[in-house]
């Protein structure tokens, strides 16, 4: 069986002025994570299953020490070897805690990357009309997601776990040449976030009406919006123009509940405090997740939404309607 932890710890220097243990060691707390996911066009399951989680402390003091988590927290409260989780079964705010404090993981306050550990087999994209289990493939199974922040501020509340991998598939989940090769989800569009809070609205029939509705979300300090694209993709088509638009920070699709006589609703999830704007646009232009397509934002026909600012705050939601 795999042990629940394995965490190298570097030996204590005692050459000078404070020894281990005293009143200048770091503050510290108690682990948990879960997982939440910004929904994709086509997809009805989208299947991630892990084996471990890497964390790895780069703050110089801490020399890169590293904890390796090899067991997680299935919805039952057992812990179990691995996981399986279809991310479109948690959206906009939801999300499923696979790591819970009880395991007792303690970290001190820094600077952390995290590693995922990807099973290939149980990872899968289910399409439209389609049983086919199109494989997502990682390169060496490993997903390296970057840089988080560890707070003991952040805590686990009830079932709510104190971090969360947010997963955009809009910008993360990419064909490889078509669906038939299968997808690879690459870390762009993925976030690792704590003491967060969610913007949440509804959009009315005027707007859903035109066609497929999608909110985009910038940061406060854009001016020109952009649609969905990743320069830094291989297939990125580079031409001589000038990108002077900023890609989206998330997106979220705008949920009709099946008639378009009632408004339809949208959420977006996990985002650190702070300012932000939200963007509409309505209609049939597809928005490719790796080439800048020029599309106008907002837009809505001949209606040009106007672009909303939010103020996000740790706890709370925060209500943007398009009316």
């Amino acid at each position: 069986m795999k042990k629940l932890l394995k965490q190298s710890i570097l030996t204590c220097l005692t050459l000078s002025l404070a020894g281990c243990g005293g009143s200048d060691s770091p503050s510290s707390g108690l682990f948990s994570l879960g997982l939440s996911d910004a929904p994709v066009d086509d997809a009805v399951a989208v299947y991630i299953e892990l084996d471990s989680i890497k964390l790895i402390n780069t703050g110089e003091s801490q020399g890169n020490q590293e904890t390796v988590i090899e067991t997680f927290t299935d919805t039952a409260g057992v812990e179990v070897e691995t996981v399986q989780v279809n991310l479109l079964d948690f959206q906009g705010s939801s999300q499923i805690k696979i790591v819970d404090e009880a395991q007792k993981i303690e970290l001190v306050n820094g600077t952390y990357e995290m590693e995922l550990t990807v099973i290939d087999a149980g990872s899968y994209v289910l399409l439209d009309n389609d049983d086919t289990q199109h494989a997502i493939k990682v390169p060496s199974s490993i997903l390296r997601l970057g840089e988080f922040t560890v707070n003991d501020e952040a805590v686990q509340v009830n079932d709510t776990p104190a971090y969360t991998v947010e997963f955009d598939l809009r910008q993360a989940l990419v064909p490889l040449g078509n669906s038939n090769n299968g997808f690879i989800i690459k870390p762009h569009g993925v976030r690792i976030v704590s003491l967060s809070g969610n913007i949440e609205g509804s959009v009315s029939t005027n707007f859903t009406n035109l066609g497929e509705c999608t909110v985009y979300l910038y940061g406060a300090e854009v001016i020109k919006y952009g649609d969905v694209f990743d320069i830094n993709d291989g297939n990125f088509v580079d031409s001589e123009q000038v990108i002077t638009a900023s890609a989206p920070l998330t997106t979220a699709k705008v949920s009709v509940s099946g008639t378009y006589s009632v408004d339809a609703t949208y959420s977006i999830g996990f985002l650190e405090t702070g300012s932000y704007q939200v963007a509409l646009t309505c209609g049939t232009d597809i928005d490719d997740n790796i080439q800048f397509d020029e599309l106008t934002i907002p837009s809505a026909a001949d209606i040009t939404p106007d672009v909303r600012i939010a103020e996000v705050i740790s706890g709370q939601v925060t209500t943007i309607n398009f009316q």
